[in-house]
């Protein structure tokens, strides 16, 4: 058994820097405040206690979290890791930008928050940690001073695609206490409740009985939740130590969750269920209320263009998203809406040729929400499924009926939503980006079928 053990905090010893001297350095001139933008790869909302799990796995995130406001039913739009930060830090759909699977960048034009806030003089650095995110497979480096994807180090016998957090939050920190110039935006993506799902010996939550595969994926998968809890919490920390709050926006979010059986499937981006689709999302920062939830369905379509309004700045001409800054403040309520999403094939298979796979510009399902109501349709089947949300929120009691009325007249709009898109092009970027370390990379992360 691979167990990674937190160590104590060991950046100002690393770096030389304490942080008694971080303070005694006055600020720079502070147009505007920082975006601390904190991302979990694969993380269900459901799986934090401040959703209302019973399991103890993100005491610390609760705490922070309590600080802000909490949008308790927000959809990803795509539930693959790169797909899914192209669409929120563009706010486009994948078959807009063009990244539609692990593994295809970008198509160029699609401007994103990092791009906007660089025009804007914000400095910038990302700290990642899944190989999808690597700068020449997901498109998104533009507007970046800092894209820290070198992460294929040793880590506990074996060679990861991920950096786990405690390194996260170690190179995070060593940027903070390097003094950037204000304002700044710093992405901050943990990896770690993504599979393979390891046990963390102090976060453990195994009962020491045999147990079910299934069983020890949800015990395994709580202690990567709980192991990365613990290092955001040492990252805030020290946020908190430097006065950042004061003078920043924090976001937390996922860009996915994850089926851990439900459905008889473990892992994510083969359905639109709610295990992948429903992510943790919240705003702490001045002028946002504290301790507050907010349940009208949101997209992390609208994450980049509420970012920017509250940073005092235009969205993007192509943000699709809306701003929730003023239902946020209690000043209106967003009206009810489509919320759109659509998933591909985990990752293209190969490293040449992949122009030629089939599938590689159509999704194999699309759907949407409108409040409780969703449908999915899977183009590969032929299979409609349908939910009220409210009375099913497991999604176990499809309520499609070809003959039925409501559920043609909510089909027909899905597929005409779809049909739209398809004429107005379905983008798709670079197919050949991969290398072969690269395929063996998301092969183990299992996005490949071997």
């Amino acid at each position: 058994m691979i167990m990674r053990k937190p160590f104590p905090l060991r950046v100002g010893l690393l770096f030389g820097l304490s942080l008694a001297g971080l303070l005694s350095v006055a600020p720079a001139e502070r147009p505007g405040p920082n975006l601390i933008f904190i991302s979990v790869d694969t993380l269900r909302a459901d799986h934090l206690g401040i959703y209302g799990y019973s399991r103890n796995t993100s005491p610390r995130l609760d705490q922070l979290l309590r600080r802000g406001t909490l949008f308790l039913d927000a959809s990803a739009n795509v539930p693959l890791t790169n797909p899914s930060f192209c669409s929120m830090l563009t706010s486009r759909y994948a078959h807009q930008t063009g990244a539609t699977r692990n593994g295809i960048p970008m198509i160029a034009g699609n401007e994103t928050l990092a791009q906007l806030l660089k025009a804007q003089g914000y400095h910038t650095a990302a700290i990642l940690s899944n190989w999808p995110l690597k700068a020449h497979l997901s498109g998104l480096q533009p507007g970046f001073d800092l894209y820290d994807d070198e992460f294929s180090e040793k880590r506990w016998l074996f060679f990861n695609s991920e950096r786990d957090a405690q390194g996260v939050t170690e190179h995070a920190l060593a940027w903070l206490q390097g003094q950037p110039a204000e304002p700044f935006f710093l992405w901050v993506h943990y990896s770690d409740p993504h599979a393979p799902y390891l046990n963390h010996e102090e976060f453990s939550f195994r009962s020491g009985i045999p147990l079910s595969p299934e069983q020890r994926n949800l015990d395994d998968y709580d202690s990567e939740v709980a192991y990365t809890d613990h290092w955001i919490g040492q990252l805030f920390e020290t946020i908190e130590a430097l006065g950042l709050p004061s003078r920043s926006l924090i976001v937390f979010v996922a860009d996915h969750g994850e089926s851990l059986g439900e459905h008889s499937y473990t892992g994510h981006g083969r359905n639109l269920y709610q295990q992948s689709l429903q992510v943790p999302f919240a705003l702490i920062g001045r002028g946002i209320p504290q301790d507050q939830r907010l349940d009208f369905p949101v997209e992390l379509l609208d994450l980049a263009p509420t970012l920017l309004a509250y940073l005092n700045l235009p969205a993007g001409d192509k943000m699709l998203g809306l701003n929730l800054l003023p239902a946020v403040q209690g000043r209106t309520q967003p009206a009810e809406r489509l919320i759109y999403f659509e998933t591909y094939p985990g990752a293209v298979r190969q490293v040449k040729g992949a122009k030629e796979i089939i599938h590689t510009k159509k999704p194999i399902w699309i759907g949407f929400r409108e409040g409780p109501v969703k449908i999915s349709y899977s183009l590969r089947n032929s299979h409609w499924e349908l939910y009220r949300l409210n009375a099913d929120p497991q999604e176990l009691h499809n309520l499609a009926k070809v003959t039925d009325p409501v559920f043609i007249a909510i089909s027909e709009r899905l597929l005409a939503w779809f049909n739209r898109e398809e004429k107005e092009g379905w983008a798709v970027g670079e197919t050949d980006a991969l290398t072969e370390e690269d395929r063996k990379q998301l092969e183990s992360l299992g996005y490949v079928d071997k």
